[in-house]
């Protein structure tokens, strides 16, 4: 019974706006789709960011992807139809197009005006948004921010992430910390290697999403290597931080948010069970290098020390 209604409630979502991307499915679930999935964890079976693209009609297609430009390692991901995210220390500058794909595979370009690293508005991070000349259409999905309170973030701990790379494949890893504004990745040990992937350079600003109450709900873009560890866009600092640059960009859009649902807890609960005891305090590194010719350097308002960053050699 409580399938059946959750089924119906799928179609009804799906069916509100024909031409706005459907709700995933409720009973989609990450960490059972990271055992069962098989080993070609590619997006797309072609790829062309001037022309038409085929889709990876397999697993990868359970998901949504059309928000995120594709068409270059610098990759910029959509949380609003005019505002992408990217990483502060990898960014594609203003000026430089961003091509994105419907899910029938047709390409839509836009070119990004301006770039507002978070700084700018009082948040040291390694995020930085884009303005798009045009709004996206809707069968390009925008993503929703996962919205959680500083006593809630401990509850993220173990639940499963779906993690993305230059290369265009998917990944699955697991929360390890969230500190404040930070968070970090561990790998899962029940997990075949194929399912994980060790984060290198050119992976930076690429996002990680979890999946709650039916929307692939955007959680990090990388900032370091390994496992993967990156600002916290669930942050409320985070979140009025965007929040301030789209309303002086251009006010008439707004960042969506979404909670955790019971499925995501249920699935962090039991994972944290075997999982070793969290460290007490980030560890102690070095704040984000800048590539010279790919980056804008930010002002010098963050305290909060964060781990090595991956910068790209050749952008």
């Amino acid at each position: 019974m409580i399938l059946r209604l959750s089924f119906l409630l799928f179609l009804l979502a799906s069916c509100g706006a024909p031409s706005a991307p459907p709700l995933h499915h409720p009973d989609l679930s990450l960490p059972e789709l990271a055992k069962a999935a098989e080993s070609d964890s590619a997006v797309f079976s072609s790829y062309s960011p001037s022309s038409a693209v085929r889709w990876n009609q397999g697993w990868p297609w359970k998901f949504d992807l059309t928000g995120i430009g594709w068409d270059s390692p610098i990759t910029v991901t959509a949380i609003t139809s005019r505002h992408v995210v990217m990483a502060n220390h990898y960014q594609r500058k203003a000026g430089r197009s961003a091509v994105f794909h419907d899910r029938e595979g047709k390409p839509h370009r836009r070119v990004i005006l301006k770039v507002v690293p978070t700084s700018k508005v009082g948040l040291g991070s390694d995020v930085a948004v884009g303005l798009l000349d045009q709004p996206l259409p809707k069968s390009i999905r925008t993503y929703p921010i996962l919205s959680v309170t500083s006593e809630d973030a401990g509850q993220l701990v173990g639940a499963h992430v779906l993690v993305t790379e230059q290369k265009r494949r998917l990944f699955f890893h697991q929360v390890r910390s969230v500190h404040e504004s930070f968070i970090h990745f561990r790998f899962d040990p029940h997990l075949a290697d194929s399912r994980k992937k060790h984060l290198v350079t050119g992976d930076s600003g690429n996002p990680s999403f979890i999946l709650s109450k039916g929307e692939l709900a955007l959680i990090e873009t990388h900032t370091t290597g390994g496992p993967g560890a990156g600002p916290f866009y669930g942050s409320s600092q985070m979140i009025a931080a965007l929040e301030k640059i789209i309303a002086e960009t251009d006010a008439s859009y707004q960042l969506r948010t979404v909670g955790i649902d019971q499925k995501v807890l249920k699935d962090a609960k039991a994972c944290r069970a075997s999982m070793p005891k969290p460290v007490s305090a980030p560890p102690a590194s070095t704040t984000p290098r800048s590539n010279s010719s790919d980056t804008t350097p930010s002002a010098k308002t963050t305290r909060t020390p964060r781990p090595r960053v991956v910068v790209p050699e050749n952008p």
